[in-house]
């Protein structure tokens, strides 16, 4: 099944709503699609406009995350449609516009077989002797296009023709930090070890992306790159002092008096703060919690800022053995907590003394619960937020034992007037809780979905089909995406697209025909139809799916989403307002 195109004016550029809350430029039918979306980013960075949440280039496309300020979503939308019309008509007056400043990168390039295992392949399957195989990729114009996959990740158009190669038929498990490759017509590197099915030709020992750097992403859409040959000897001088510059860095840590230490992990915690926004031009998904309504009503119960980090807890809960008296509140999947094997519920602020063990009974609705601790968990600021992004490599690993976990602030709530009171009346908690944001209580969960725009290369009877599937979550699912598993399939197989923005919530189909949600840390391109686009308002009902789960796809308009979404946040908002009156004592 092939992509359909529309029928267009010539160079116009249609701005489509995608979902509820992103638009997507296309900008297929422009003349030379690349350099108008790169002017168009440069230009919406210098405007900073603040319905602006993150950019997306893709290769023919620009994906556009909208940050809403109320719920008047359709004035948002409006206003972002005229600045961006202002903007694109600024661009096509101009038609000699240029790049100023154009940045050229030299990046340091090893071609040794002993540190690129498909080089002496490559050269002989492209018929060329190995040296002028060499010769020709370190020559050939090279401009980065876009970035994806991960963090840093770019894909580079300007490749030699005579040096084209298909992916290898099987891909590695493995691909070695700053390994240069080929697949068909464009060259990449890995920014740090990952699978991949690309051709190895070489390695650079220059780092890709740090997130600690004030440009995190050495590369960025629209750059130029010249590949500078380096011998094996001067790679391994060069890893050699970047490895001793690495250990040499510290991160400060406060007084192990005022910690958590970690008995038991459980199935899969993490520290998370809120979500990193901003950075998805660098492939750089926001991450945060899955759940990021329970954390924000989680801190709201301790009275923290709803950015401090705490720990996201999925499916089994970890044990933790307190060394300072503090206060914490869990929100999400219906699950007690046991302080030293005492029942203690959730959903509201529970005291815990030192010295005292929190674990967690088994979560019996839902699949993850969000752990706030007064005044927040230690952890280093990256790139604007807190907590990690596993599949990016930001912030602290997943949870182990022998963990402790630092809290700079954890007397922070004894200062509201709530958690005096019910330390001067002996209470471990009060006697109200709040409600979770989502919880499943059906044997099927309904989702509500906006089509998006590969939608009607389904036939109308698989349309049909597709809403009324029951969708199984798979095991093979993570922060990245949920696989779905069922018995829907399509006639005819749908080709691939040029590769473009997508974001949380977004449903992919890939040739499998096993669709795949992406999730907090998903990778911000992809290259497969996209058939529909969950409203926002179900995100944390998406995260208390666990696997096994069941859930069918309803199908909504964007007006009806706007409603439903506004109905949703605004209880939200109503919650925390009043969860701020109660700790102040203002009821």
């Amino acid at each position: 099944m092939q992509l359909k195109r529309l029928k267009k004016v010539a160079g116009k550029i249609d701005i489509l709503n995608l979902g509820d809350a992103a638009l997507l430029l296309d900008f297929r039918e422009s003349v030379d699609p690349l350099s108008c979306i790169h002017q168009l980013c440069a230009l919406l960075f210098s405007v900073s406009p603040r319905w602006l949440k993150d950019t997306i280039p893709g290769m023919d496309s620009l994906f556009i995350s909208l940050h809403f300020e109320n719920t008047d979503y359709q004035a948002t939308r409006a206003v972002a449609r005229a600045q961006i019309e202002v903007l694109l008509e600024s661009l096509h007056k101009d038609k000699k516009v240029t790049i100023e400043n154009e940045i050229v990168h030299r990046v340091r390039v090893c071609y040794d077989p002993e540190l690129a295992p498909d080089l002496v392949a490559s050269a002989e399957k492209c018929k060329l002797p190995l040296r002028e195989f060499i010769n020709r990729h370190k020559n050939s114009e090279i401009r980065v296009d876009i970035l994806g996959f991960m963090p840093g990740f770019p894909y580079c158009s300007g490749l030699d023709p005579s040096l084209r190669l298909p992916r290898l038929e099987s891909p590695r498990t493995t691909v070695p930090k700053g390994s240069v490759a080929i697949a068909e017509l464009q060259t990449g590197i890995y920014p740090k070890p990952t699978p991949g099915g690309w051709n190895v030709i070489g390695r650079t020992p220059d780092i890709l992306f740090d997130p600690r750097n004030e440009r995190p992403s050495l590369l960025n859409p629209g750059d130029r790159l010249e590949f500078i040959e380096i011998d094996l000897n001067e790679f391994n001088k060069i890893t050699l002092a970047q490895e001793a510059k690495a250990s040499q860095h510290k991160v400060s840590s406060i007084s192990k008096n005022s910690a958590i230490e970690v008995l038991s992990p459980g199935l899969l915690t993490t520290i998370q703060g809120q979500p990193r926004y901003g950075f998805a031009h660098l492939a750089l998904s926001a991450g945060g919690p899955m759940d990021k309504e329970s954390a924000r009503l989680a801190n709201a119960l301790l009275g923290n800022p709803e950015d401090l980090a705490g720990l996201e807890i999925t499916g089994t809960g970890p044990k933790l053995l307190f060394h300072q008296d503090t206060w914490v509140a869990w929100v999400g999947a219906q699950c007690l907590g046991l302080i030293d094997g005492q029942s203690f519920p959730g959903n509201r602020p529970v005291h815990i003394r030192k010295d005292q063990i929190l674990s967690f009974a088994s979560m019996t609705q839902g699949y993850r619960i969000f752990l706030a601790i007064s005044g927040g968990i230690e952890s280093e600021f990256v790139l604007g937020g807190r907590g990690s992004h596993l599949s990016a490599g930001i912030g602290e690993k997943v949870v182990q034992k022998g963990d402790f976990l630092y809290l700079p602030q954890a007397h922070l709530a004894q200062e509201k007037s709530l958690f005096k009171n019910l330390n001067h009346s002996g209470l471990n908690y009060p006697k109200w809780s709040i409600a979770s944001p989502a919880l499943p209580g059906k044997l099927i969960q309904m989702i509500k979905a906006i089509p998006s725009i590969h939608f009607n290369l389904l036939s109308s009877a698989e349309q049909a089909l597709l809403w009324k599937t029951t969708w199984s979550v798979s095991s093979q699912s993570n922060r990245m995406g949920m696989r779905l598993d069922s018995d829907f399939k399509i006639s005819k197989p749908m080709s691939g697209i040029a590769s473009q923005g997508i974001c949380f919530g977004t449903i992919q189909l890939p040739p499998s025909g096993q669709p795949i949600l992406m999730l907090a840390e998903h990778a911000t391109t992809g290259g497969y139809p996209r058939l529909l686009e969950t409203i926002s308002s179900e995100r944390s009902s998406l995260a208390q799916l666990r696997p096994g789960s069941k859930i069918q796809f309803v199908p909504v308009t964007l007006e009806e989403a706007d409603q439903i979404n506004t109905i949703y946040f605004t209880e939200q908002e109503k919650t925390l307002d009043t969860l701020e009156a109660i700790l102040l004592d203002k009821s």
